[in-house]
């Protein structure tokens, strides 16, 4: 447990960078609305989506706008051409689609003839070796006791690795998530604490440990530097063109899962 202490006081001053991911909300301060575009392809089956919007001005609380109609396509490198259909206003996803490592995959989003691409290579899968957890001691009385959980992984030796981890609670993603590079730790076996999120006696944590490039990497790092999770500005992204914000990512998976019984 000391050991435990001691490691989240190192990292609460090093690299971790947190953000809340879930939905962009560009509030840009500017006349001409921007796409935007959240794709992710996972290297598990049907596992992959593309999230189509609009950016609103600065002082419009008005929902977020979803573009409908949209053609989307994801290639793989090998020829393969997989159509995304739209499920749901704004939510474009094929089930046959999975990825797989070492292949770098691109999208097209043709939005009543604006074409936006973008490509992005899956690095392989860094498996998670453990979940574990201890009780968040904090100061003053507390109604219930709240644990923390840490996530154990083996980075690969001489490999440059970027990592993302997402929690969950059930299917219920939390807010924030840990976006960092391997240089502290190349070939290492090391453990990493989810700061932004505790969890109580009998609840299941699902983490989520993605291999992403380095573009992710510096697009989410831009993120996580404005409060509360909004995107300040227009970060630098992958995606073509001057109308279109967001990203495309292929992320090598691993998750896990505990049950919280102290």
């Amino acid at each position: 447990m000391k050991t435990l202490r001691l490691f989240a006081a190192i990292a609460c001053t090093a690299i971790l960078l947190f953000s809340c991911e879930k939905e962009i909300d560009l509030d840009l301060d500017e006349s001409e609305s921007l796409f935007v575009i959240e794709g992710i392809v996972h290297d598990s089956l049907g596992d992959n989506f593309v999230l189509l919007s609009k950016t609103r001005p600065f002082d419009n609380n008005d929902p977020i706008e979803k573009i409908t109609n949209a053609v989307v396509q994801i290639t793989d490198g090998t020829g393969t051409v997989y159509t995304l259909s739209e499920v749901s206003p704004g939510y474009y996803t094929n089930p046959t689609l999975s990825g797989v490592s070492g292949r770098t995959y691109g999208l097209s989003v043709n939005i009543n003839g604006e074409v936006i691409t973008a490509s992005s290579f899956m690095h392989p899968r860094t498996e998670i070796d453990s979940i574990t957890y201890q009780e968040d001691v904090g100061f003053g009385p507390v109604e219930e006791a709240e644990y923390r959980v840490f996530c154990h992984f083996t980075d690969s030796l001489n490999y440059r690795n970027y990592y993302r981890m997402k929690v969950f609670l059930g299917q219920e993603q939390k807010d924030g998530f840990v976006n960092w590079s391997d240089d502290a730790i190349d070939g290492a076996s090391t453990f990493l604490p989810i700061f932004e999120v505790t969890y109580l006696a009998g609840e299941t944590a699902r983490i989520q440990l993605l291999s992403v490039d380095e573009t992710n990497f510096r697009y989410f790092t831009a993120v996580s530097s404005s409060q509360g999770g909004d995107v300040p500005g227009n970060p630098t992204t992958n995606l073509s063109g001057d109308k279109a914000v967001g990203y495309f990512g292929a992320y090598a998976k691993s998750e896990h899962s505990i049950l919280i019984t102290p």
